[in-house]
């Protein structure tokens, strides 16, 4: 479980650095190469911004649906599938 939680972490982190890159292009902070065609068009802030939040969303469930100890009462009880 514990790779899984690297590889999400990492992941989300790659999401949120490529969501700031087309935000920092539809600005117009991010200039590279200079006839770009992403320069200064909302519609890339606006995807960027949407990629950032998708790669938060991915960081944070990394981090709290795959820790280690368990998600509620009952979760992984054996207890439960014994008859009574």
């Amino acid at each position: 479980m514990e790779k899984i939680r690297n590889w999400m972490a990492a992941a989300g982190f790659a999401i949120i650095v490529v969501g700031l890159a087309w935000v920092g292009h539809g600005t117009g902070i991010i200039r590279l190469p200079a006839t770009d065609f992403m320069s200064e068009l909302s519609v890339w802030t606006i995807n960027g911004s949407l990629v950032v939040a998708f790669g938060l969303i991915v960081l944070i469930g990394s981090w709290k649906l795959l820790r280690d100890e368990p998600h509620g009462p009952g979760f992984g009880d054996d207890h439960f599938l014994e008859e009574s």
